[in-house]
């Protein structure tokens, strides 16, 4: 269980980022060497190798190609065909800075965690989230944070994520984007199921138009 901990607390950590800053800034935020990642194990788990491919897919791309990508589906530049945060699926008026932001920013606050994002963006970013999982996964290697965890998966991030990415999926170009969708995909199911975490039923209130 220390491995699943320690392995999905890396790759939660090094997604969120990739979601989140822009492909530009990745040598601000010290993302260039992550890509450079190998496990150097000759038995590591699947997980890591699918990490290993994703990331080398993000060093192999074009960096104006990622960024147009970036902006168009997670950076806020313009009208998002999928948005990012979550209050958009759990609040009823799917707005930004919701109920269930201000619920999530209790949580982080309970935890200890202070955030200074970047314009003032909303803490409920699926890239933010996703490192917020790997700083609380890091924490349970040295003390017991089950509860805390449990809470992020079952009640802030799965109640939408998996929505949300499901939505996203059929509209990412391939490549690297579709990569680290389907590696966050595959890292969210492996919490939840080895964890056994429950999912708190919460209604989804925005649902992504056809294309």
């Amino acid at each position: 269980m220390t491995n699943l901990y320690a392995e999905s607390a890396l790759v939660s950590k090094v997604l969120g980022a990739l979601f989140y800053y822009r492909p530009t800034d990745y040598a601000e935020h010290g993302i260039e060497h992550v890509l450079n990642y190998q496990s150097g194990a000759k038995n590591c788990s699947e997980l890591l190798v699918q990490f290993g491919k994703t990331l080398a897919q993000f060093k192999q791309s074009d960096i104006e190609s990622l960024s147009m990508v970036h902006d168009e589906f997670f950076a806020g530049i313009s009208d998002m065909p999928v948005p990012p945060w979550g209050s958009v699926y759990l609040d009823r008026e799917c707005v930004l800075f919701g109920e269930s932001t201000t619920q999530y920013k209790q949580y982080l606050t309970e935890l200890g965690f202070e955030f200074n994002t970047h314009n003032n963006d909303p803490l409920d970013h699926i890239g933010l989230m996703l490192m917020v999982l790997g700083e609380v996964l890091e924490m349970q290697l040295e003390q017991d944070t089950k509860n805390e965890l449990h809470r992020l998966l079952g009640f802030h991030l799965l109640p939408w994520s998996t929505h949300y990415l499901a939505q996203l999926t059929p509209r990412i170009p391939s490549g690297a984007y579709s990569s680290l969708i389907g590696l966050t995909q595959s890292l969210l199911s492996q919490l939840q199921n080895e964890l056994n975490v429950q999912v708190e039923v919460r209604k989804v209130y925005f649902n992504v138009q056809p294309h």
